[in-house]
C-alpha cells in the first residue's frame, strides 16, 4: 500500500540531472506515523522520497523529480552534494530495534523499481553511513544489506 503525504521539504534538482544513486537510510524515529509527521513539518527541514514503515506501509513524500532534504552534507564518488542525484528510503526503526521482514520485501521492491526506472547499477545503492561517514552511520549495523537485495532480485523477477 502507498500512502501519499506532501512534504514541502524540498527543492528542484539542477537542470538536467536525473537521479543515479538510491540512499537507505534509518529515520531514528520511535513511530512510522512520527517519522512521517516529522519529514512534513517545515522546521524540520528533512525529508525522503519515501518512508517504509514498520509494516512495510510505503510513504511517498516527495516526487522523484523533486530534489528531498536526506543526506546533508554528503559526497558519493567524489560528488558533493548527494541529494542532487539521489533517491532518499527512509526505513522507519529507533536504531536499536531490528528491520521487519515487511519493510525489507517494501524496500527490495521499491529500490528494484528505481533501479530499473532510472538504470541505476544496484552497486549505487548504499547506506547514509556511506554518502556521510564522518557524521552518520545510517541505516546501521543491524540491517541486513542482504536481505533488502534479496528482496530486491525477487521483486525483479532474478
Amino acid at each position: 500500500m502507498i500512502v501519499h503525504r506532501d512534504s514541502p521539504n524540498h527543492g528542484p534538482r539542477p537542470a538536467g540531472v536525473a537521479p543515479s544513486l538510491i540512499v537507505v537510510h534509518g529515520t531514528a524515529g520511535r513511530t512510522d506515523a512520527g517519522d512521517v509527521d516529522w519529514c512534513c513539518r517545515p522546521e524540520s527541514q528533512v525529508s525522503y522520497h519515501y518512508i517504509v514503515g514498520r509494516d512495510g506501509t510505503l510513504y511517498a513524500l516527495v516526487p522523484e523529480e523533486r530534489r528531498a532534504w536526506h543526506a546533508g552534507r554528503s559526497e558519493w564518488e567524489g560528488r558533493q552534494n548527494v541529494n542532487d542525484y539521489s533517491i532518499g528510503i527512509g526505513i522507519s526503526n529507533s536504531g536499536a530495534e531490528p528491520y521487519t521482514a515487511a519493510q525489507y520485501e517494501t524496500a527490495g521492491k521499491l529500490v528494484a523499481e528505481l533501479c530499473a526506472r532510472y538504470g541505476i547499477p544496484w552497486r549505487r545503492v548504499v547506506g547514509h553511513c556511506h554518502v556521510s561517514p564522518d557524521r552518520k552511520t545510517d541505516p546501521w549495523l543491524h540491517f541486513v544489506w542482504g536481505a533488502l537485495f534479496d528482496a530486491a532480485r525477487q521483486a525483479a523477477g532474478w
